[in-house]
């Protein structure tokens, strides 16, 4: 039985996580939210069916605290083992994320966490910024020490357009041994947030952080994993190091092209808000920014570029909202999806997305698959004759899905949170791991910096740390399909083991004894052995001194540096 804590019900709570539960029958233990909500919460589980919820509460001054109180944590630790509580799920403002995972991950609870993973007040400080990748480093390792396992809710990590780009990309990387050149993408959310929404709690953008960590961080996850894809490849061509030259569009950038009289002008026949008469100039000093754009390059190790990409992500694109008044900041505010993604293999492949959208949730009709509906998503294949005779292909993403899957559901992207949902409350498959979002955090980091240097007028490339024991886990799992299985599931006991360290991966040697079969075994696994590449170099024997004298000659491969071996091993399976 997986009994369920919910963390936080808001919009996006009730609109993903509730349905999923009471379609699922999942049994909905106890929810957590602040004190001032607790009435309305109580009567809305009531009335959508959860009435056997519990509902435990914190005080609204500890909303923004990054730790929970000691009497509280304790309570709620009580209060979990009362109810065997399995799995965690947050889905509260990112500000409160942090103290949500330590408690989960120190109480070896599975914990699952909206994007962005964590955040903090005054985001366009450069103390906050390196707060939260601190942060992200901490909580790899509470996850190190936890029984629990620990997810970002990335969903376009189970997007069957985006997996299939992905394995396509995979594959002509390996089989031609040219990387991913450029990678261009484009998002727009089309929301229009005016000048009195701008102190809003749902994605504040007066606490310093906008577009790049509110859906922004989908994008960062994407091209993190594209990047990836290239460390297949060895010499001239493996990429070590990076940088961004990042710009920005603020509200107080927008106040200039967008002005109290223009709002006047445009909603002349609505009910102007007393805000546009009192506030003729309003200032939003240290707001998070509305656009975020953003030149990346990705360098070999004799500084050479190997991937240009570029970040052009929106919140200044068109909308279907033509109202002033303010309404609800989710789905129905008149937002729209725009986005576009172009990839590059040098001339050998370019793969195109385009997914654009023109009316609301609101307006769904049977048929959303063409250009403007909801759930557009072509994907575009041209192809040098050298890879694929055909000079164009093209899927359209409703093709990919059947009739059954996409009956009564809420759109490609949701069915892709219920995958990842639905593999995360049964333990399955590693997408998502908080462990592979090492590189995303370096490069959000790094384009967070360039949003600090808006604001303090600096124009600065920032570099981005591409290679440290965390950020390519990638190698390690694709290693999966060409290692030695281990049976963990054979009593051992372990002899030895010793641990290397490397600026890609880390490396385990490992010599242990299986009563039951009467031999010793001996192997190197890549990362750990717990969910990513098994083993490499697996032998097994029946003299423990053979055993022992194999397990030195791997131990001293890698305590002598000698990672080039393991390198060509890679190449060779990849």
């Amino acid at each position: 039985m997986k009994n369920i804590a919910l963390v936080g019900i808001g919009p996006h709570a009730k609109r993903i996580y509730l349905p999923y539960f009471k379609k699922h029958k999942t049994n909905l233990a106890l929810v957590i939210d602040l004190d001032s909500n607790k009435d309305s919460i109580r009567k809305y589980l009531d009335e959508i069916g959860f009435k056997k919820t519990k509902i435990f509460t914190i005080k609204d001054s500890y909303k923004d605290y990054e730790h929970l109180p000691n009497d509280i944590f304790n309570n709620l630790v009580s209060i979990c083992q009362v109810f065997e509580i399995t799995h965690f799920i947050i889905s509260t403002e990112p500000k409160a994320h942090y103290m949500y995972l330590e408690f989960a991950l120190k109480n070896n609870i599975n914990v699952l966490t909206d994007k962005p993973i964590t955040v903090s007040k005054n985001m366009t400080n450069l103390s906050s910024i390196e707060k939260v990748r601190k942060q992200y480093y901490e909580i790899l390792d509470l996850a190190k020490h936890s029984k629990g396992t620990c997810k970002v809710m990335c969903q376009r990590q189970y997007h069957r357009g985006y997996e299939k780009i992905k394995q396509v990309l995979i594959d002509a990387v390996n089989e031609y041994k040219l990387p991913i050149t450029n990678i261009d993408i484009f998002h727009s959310d089309g929301a229009w947030e005016m000048p009195h929404d701008l102190l809003k709690e749902n994605h504040p953008y007066c606490y310093g952080y906008g577009k790049l960590f509110h859906s922004g961080y989908h994008f960062i996850d994407l091209l993190s994993d594209f990047i990836k894809i290239n460390d297949s490849l060895g010499g001239t061509k493996k990429i070590v190091d990076g940088d961004v030259y990042s710009t920005v569009c603020t509200p107080n950038d927008e106040m200039n092209f967008l002005t109290i009289e223009d709002y006047k002008r445009l909603f002349k026949d609505q009910k102007i808000p007393n805000y546009y008469n009192e506030n003729e100039y309003p200032t939003f000093n240290k707001f998070g920014e509305k656009d975020y754009h953003g030149l990346l390059n990705f360098y070999n190790k004799d500084g050479f570029v190997i991937t240009t990409a570029n970040l052009n992500l929106l919140h200044n694109g068109v909308s279907r909202r033509s109202w002033i008044e303010t309404r609800d900041f989710y789905k129905s505010n008149g937002r729209i999806r725009h986005e576009r993604i172009n990839i590059e293999i040098g001339h050998l492949l370019n793969i195109q997305v385009h997914s654009y959208q023109s009316k609301e949730i609101s307006d769904r009709t049977n048929n959303e698959e063409s250009v403007g509906g909801l759930e557009h998503f072509d994907i575009y294949f041209f192809n040098n004759p050298l890879v694929d005779k055909t000079p164009f292909k093209e899927i359209h993403l409703g093709n990919m899905y059947s009739d059954k899957e996409k009956k009564e559901f809420l759109g490609y992207n949701e069915l892709s949170r219920e995958i990842f949902l639905t593999n995360f409350l049964n333990n399955k498959d590693c997408k998502g791991d908080i462990r592979d979002q090492a590189l995303a955090i370096e490069i959000l980091y790094a384009c967070a910096k360039g949003i600090h240097n808006h604001y303090s007028h600096k124009k600065k490339v920032e570099n981005i740390v591409i290679r440290n024991e965390y950020t390519y886990r990638f190698i390690a799992k694709r290693l999966k399909d060409y290692s030695n299985v281990i049976d963990n599931d054979l009593e051992n006991k372990e002899i030895i083991s010793n641990i290397h360290y490397n600026d890609i991966y880390t490396l385990y040697n490992f010599m242990r004894y299986i009563p039951s079969k009467q031999y010793y075994q001996v192997f190197i696994s890549l990362d750990d052995t717990k969910d990513t590449a098994g083993s490499l170099l697996k032998k097994n024997f029946k003299s423990k001194v053979m055993a022992y004298c194999y397990y030195r000659i791997l131990n001293y491969i890698l305590s002598h540096k000698k990672i080039t071996y393991i390198e060509n091993l890679i190449e060779r399976f990849s």
